[in-house]
C-alpha cells in the first residue's frame, strides 16, 4: 500500500446517504473509497488514478478503477455517479478550473461533488513567508508535488466557476504549538468556532480562523435539470 494515501472519514461523513455510485477522482490506493464501502452497504465506488500501482490496488477493493487522467473518456460500462469525490487532488492538476468544469457539465443534474483542498493560508505556510521562506516539502500545504494553490475564498471560486452550487464548506482544523499553547489558541478561537457552527463557514471575507485551517471542505451539487 502507498504510505501517502490516508484514510479521511471527514470525506466519508460528506457522502449523502441518498448516494449509490461514486466515482473518486485520484483515487490512489482505494482507501477513501473502501472506506465509504464499509459504511455504506450496497454503494457502488469506482475510481480514476494515474498512478498503475496504485491502480491496481485500488482494483482490489473498488467496483472498478481506470488508470488514466481525471478529464479522460470514461469506460462506456460505467453508470453515470450520483456522487464525485476530489480527496486532495485538483491541487495536483495544472489545470483544476477545466477539469472540474468539464467533468461536472458531464454529469446528470443534481449529482453531488464533495472537494477537500489544503489552505495555502495555513499559520505555517505563513510563518514561512515572513521568514522570507516557501520550502517544498514531502507532504501537507507545500507538498513538492502540488502544482495549484487555494485561499477559502479562491477554492470556492474555483468549485463555483465549474457551474456548482456550494451547499456546505467546513475546515480541517489545525492549531500549532504544545499542547497548552494550542488548547489556549483554541479558546481564543472559540466564539469564532461557535458562530460558524451556527451561521456555517463564510464563502467570501476574512476569519481569524483560516489560519488555522489545514484543509477546506465543500460540498456542491450540479444545477437541477430546468423546469
Amino acid at each position: 500500500m502507498l504510505a501517502y494515501y490516508k484514510e479521511r472519514p471527514e470525506i466519508v461523513r460528506l457522502v449523502p446517504e441518498t448516494c449509490r455510485r461514486v466515482l473518486d477522482v485520484g483515487c490512489g490506493s482505494g482507501i477513501v473509497g473502501s472506506a465509504i464501502k464499509r459504511q455504506r452497504p450496497g454503494i457502488e465506488v469506482r475510481g480514476i488514478e494515474p498512478v498503475a500501482e496504485a491502480a491496481a490496488e485500488a482494483r482490489a477493493v473498488l467496483d472498478d478503477v481506470y488508470e488514466g487522467y481525471a478529464g479522460d473518456d470514461l469506460p462506456a460500462g460505467w453508470p453515470a455517479p450520483d456522487c464525485l469525490v476530489f480527496a486532495d487532488t485538483l491541487e495536483h492538476m495544472p489545470e483544476p478550473w477545466s477539469v472540474l468544469a468539464g467533468m461536472t457539465h458531464r454529469l446528470p443534474p443534481g449529482t453531488v461533488v464533495i472537494v477537500s483542498l489544503p489552505n495555502v493560508m495555513h499559520h505555517a505556510v505563513l510563518a514561512d513567508l515572513w521568514k522570507g521562506r516557501w520550502d517544498y516539502r514531502d507532504e501537507g500545504v507545500l507538498d513538492r508535488t502540488h502544482l495549484r494553490f487555494f485561499t477559502r475564498m479562491t477554492a470556492v471560486e474555483l468549485i463555483e466557476s465549474a457551474g456548482l452550487t456550494v451547499e456546505s464548506l467546513d475546515r480541517v482544523a489545525n492549531y500549532p504549538g504544545p499542547g497548552l499553547v494550542k488548547h489556549i489558541l483554541r479558546m481564543l478561537t472559540w466564539p469564532a468556532r461557535a458562530w460558524e457552527r451556527r451561521r456555517g463557514t463564510p464563502r467570501r471575507g476574512r476569519s481569524i480562523l483560516d489560519p488555522f485551517t489545514l484543509q477546506y471542505l465543500f460540498r456542491a451539487r450540479t444545477p437541477d435539470a430546468p423546469g
